[in-house]
This record gives C-alpha cells, sequence and structure tokens, in this order.
C-alpha cells in the first residue's frame, strides 16, 4: 500500500507510506471478507515519537472517532473516512468509517512514554471502496460524450433535441462494482420554477435504446387520434366513455422483442395528459394483458384534476419471472378509467412513460428550483440540496424517497428525468442542463 490516510475533506492525516510523519510509523491492514453490505474490520496502527507526539496523534485520532459520532447525529458535515492509494501516483480510494473506537496493547500504558505505541482502530464500513469521482460522458440527441452540461427537454419524441434522458456507455465506466451517481440537475428555464422531479436509471448489456420506455400516442389502440403541433410528438388520443363501471380505454402492445428487454424489472407508469381533465371523481388503472387474459391489475389511482400527469402504481414487465428459454410472450399495457357521474367522459392523452425503478428516486420540493438554480444529488455522500450560484450558497429544499442511484459496469445505463412545475403540469417545453459523475467501486484494494 503506497498510502494510508485518516480524516475527511477538510483534513487528512497520513498514517502509512510515503509522506508518513512521526509519531505515525506504519498501519496494517487486511481487509475482512464477507458477503454483507457492512462489515466490522480494524487497521493496526505503529506509532514512534516523543511522548507529547505520541499523545497528540492520539488526540487526533479521537477526534476522528467524535467527528464520526457527531456526523452520524447531523453535528459534523463530513463523514470520516479511510482513504488508500495502493500504487504511487494512482488513484485513492475511500471507505467510510462508523462505529469506531481504539484498543490499545496491554503495554502501551508503560510504551506510549518510551516513545512507542501500538493500537487498534475498529470501525464499521461498507463493503467495497469508492474512488474520486470521475465525469461522465452524456449522450443522447443533443450530443455525443458530452462533458461540462448536455441539455434536456422534458418529454422525448422524434424532434431533434427533444430528450429526456441520456444515455452512458459502457466504455465509459470503469468499475468492478455498480458505481454510486452524483448528478447536478440545473433550471434552464427562464418560465416559472421545478417544483417535483422524478428519476429513474435503466442498464441492459445490449439495449443502447430509449423507445420502449415512451408509449406515445400514435401507439395507443383506442380513441381518436389528433394532431396538435403543441402535443408529444405532435399528436393526442381524445378518449371517451360513458359507462360509470370500469371502462377499457385501449392499450399499447409491446412486442416479445420488447418485454425480453424490459427484462423482468419493475417500472412506474406516468401518463401525461395533453389537456387537464376537469372531473373530481376520476380514476384510473392499469393492467397487463395477454389477449383478454389479465395478468396483473394495479390499484385503482385518483386523477387530481389540479395535475396534469398522473403517476400509477409500480409495475414489473413481465409481471412474473419466466425461465428465459425462449422469447416472451407480447404484452398489452391498457389503461381503465371510472366516473361515477353518468354522461359522457373524456381525457386527452399524448404519452406514457415507463420510468425505471430498480435504481429510482423522487425529489418532493418544499422549496422550488428556480432559474439557474442546481439540484445536486450524490448517492456516495447519501446527500441532496439545492444550489444557488448567484448567492453562492446551498439548502435543502427536497424530500427525497429512493435509493442510491447506481451506475452497472458493462452495460449500457440510461437517466431519464421528469419534471413537475409549481402548477404540477409537465410542461414539455422545459429545458434543463445535466452534469453527472461516479465512483470506481471495488471490493478489493
Amino acid at each position: 500500500m503506497n498510502q494510508i490516510a485518516i480524516g475527511d475533506i477538510s483534513s487528512w492525516t497520513i498514517i502509512h507510506g510515503v509522506s508518513v510523519s512521526a509519531p505515525f510509523l506504519r498501519a496494517a491492514y487486511a481487509p475482512s471478507s464477507c458477503p454483507e453490505n457492512y462489515v466490522g474490520d480494524k487497521i493496526d496502527l505503529y506509532l514512534e515519537g516523543t511522548p507529547s507526539q505520541i499523545s497528540a496523534a492520539l488526540a487526533l485520532l479521537e477526534n476522528v472517532i467524535s467527528r464520526s459520532i457527531l456526523h452520524a447525529q447531523g453535528g459534523y458535515p463530513f463523514p470520516q473516512m479511510l482513504r488508500f492509494q495502493p500504487e504511487a501516483d494512482g488513484i485513492y480510494f475511500y471507505c467510510p468509517i462508523t462505529n469506531p473506537f481504539l484498543i490499545f496493547n496491554t503495554s502501551g500504558y508503560t510504551t506510549h512514554h518510551t516513545g512507542s505505541l501500538q493500537a487498534t482502530l475498529h470501525f464499521t464500513r461498507p463493503n467495497w471502496f469508492d474512488s474520486d469521482q470521475i465525469e461522465l460522458p452524456l449522450t443522447n440527441r443533443n450530443g455525443e460524450d458530452v462533458t461540462g452540461g448536455i441539455p434536456l427537454f422534458n418529454h422525448t419524441d422524434a424532434h431533434a433535441g427533444h430528450d429526456s434522458s441520456v444515455l452512458i456507455k459502457p466504455e465509459n465506466i470503469d468499475s468492478a462494482l455498480p458505481s454510486p451517481i452524483r448528478f447536478e440537475l440545473e433550471n434552464s428555464y427562464d418560465t416559472d420554477e421545478v417544483q417535483d422531479i422524478f428519476t429513474g436509471l435503466y442498464h441492459h448489456p445490449t439495449n443502447d435504446d430509449h423507445e420502449i420506455f415512451f408509449c406515445l400516442a400514435p401507439e395507443f389502440m383506442g380513441g381518436s387520434l389528433l394532431y396538435s403541433p403543441n402535443a408529444i410528438n405532435e399528436y393526442f388520443r381524445r378518449l371517451n366513455w360513458s359507462a360509470t363501471s370500469w371502462s377499457d380505454l385501449g392499450s399499447w402492445t409491446f412486442t416479445n422483442a420488447d418485454v425480453q428487454l424490459f427484462s423482468g424489472r419493475a417500472y412506474r407508469p406516468i401518463l401525461h395528459l395533453y389537456n387537464p381533465q376537469a372531473y373530481s371523481d376520476l380514476y384510473l388503472k392499469a393492467k397487463l394483458l395477454k389477449g383478454t387474459l389479465v395478468l396483473w391489475e394495479g390499484e385503482a389511482v385518483y386523477a387530481d384534476p389540479s395535475y396534469q400527469y398522473l403517476v400509477f402504481p409500480p409495475l414489473r414487465i413481465p409481471p412474473v419471472p419466466l425461465l428465459n428459454e425462449n422469447l416472451p410472450h407480447h404484452i398489452d399495457l391498457a389503461i381503465f378509467a371510472q366516473r361515477q357521474a353518468s354522461g359522457t367522459h373524456q381525457i386527452d392523452v399524448d404519452n406514457l412513460l415507463l420510468l425505471p425503478l430498480d435504481t429510482s428516486a423522487t425529489f418532493l420540493g418544499f422549496f422550488t428550483l428556480m432559474e439557474d438554480a442546481v439540484l445536486v444529488d450524490d448517492s456516495f455522500y447519501e446527500k441532496h440540496n439545492i444550489r444557488y450560484p448567484t448567492i453562492g450558497s446551498e439548502a435543502v429544499g427536497y424530500l427525497r424517497q429512493g435509493g442510491p442511484l447506481l451506475l452497472f459496469p458493462g452495460e449500457y445505463n440510461r437517466l431519464f428525468f421528469v419534471l413537475s412545475n409549481t402548477a404540477h403540469q409537465v410542461d414539455i417545453l422545459r429545458t434543463s442542463t445535466l452534469r453527472a459523475y461516479y465512483r470506481k467501486r471495488i471490493r478489493l484494494l
């Protein structure tokens, strides 16, 4: 090991290897190995110097322990870490430590005052090590392998530049394990502010396309197809029904190849309404069908008239595991509606997004994201905030729901975004700018 240090991003103390200084002499570390996500571990420290130097070093280690406790309680901003540099001039790897404590060898009280000491730092750590962050080249209709920021639109269709996701190619990911992502999403739109944000990440060894996730109006079987230059892809479906019981409005069909690409993973359907609906008693539900056979039926969802979009419960495609010895059967995703009032009812739909959920997060805003402000989400630190560049400050403005966003090595990864404004509209011409980073994650140093 070329170098080992302890501390945080505000201050590092070298305890082994290149540039080590008295009283730290060396450290012996053999990482524990187990199948769990977190492991109990230890590092042996050998100190040699004057009694006052050793006392100062012990005070520094106790300070690390105190900061770790304070960080867990929210009283110190940075996690305490061990930093490793396996090779000279190589990259650094980090592991955050929690529950640290020191144990001294039995003769430590005597040797401390004669110029040497052996101590063991015990701690809990994740069962992996992460590198410094590396910017990811991003690809969509606005550029290929772009760093420094790529434009996003708030919808995806056939028009140039209209892309609400980014592709991350496997050759741009150098990691042994799924790696944490940091993204920085800047609101570049000068009309209205961002309220809520949905994100999702899909990964696949061969699929670099996005078409299966965006179900557009022309592909919907049911209702009347109408043209409008203001609709997603310039078309929407007008769906009418009159029964007070649950009514089948129509469906999108996923081919055998589509179902295979969905890989049995979880997705959240988000339905976009071309025109807001005005009913206060409207409920919708989604079903997965094989012909007339119902494979899966979701819970009914209230369609709030103040929202221009509707979020369905998660579903899996296909809904049950298969042997995967042949292509899966094709499946229809059907939309059902119900109102108790009599008469003819109508909704206008131009898109349904299947947002990947296996690694995803939803940000519910109690502050809003104004123009030029940036939402930062860092899955390594497990923190997020709004950054206000004009006044150089940050604040927590969102309630985050979901786990870490993880990048899968050796596969095509696609990161999706859906932004709603303060009027609960997914305004399709909204623009934003995205930068993203990852950290190489390894199990063994």
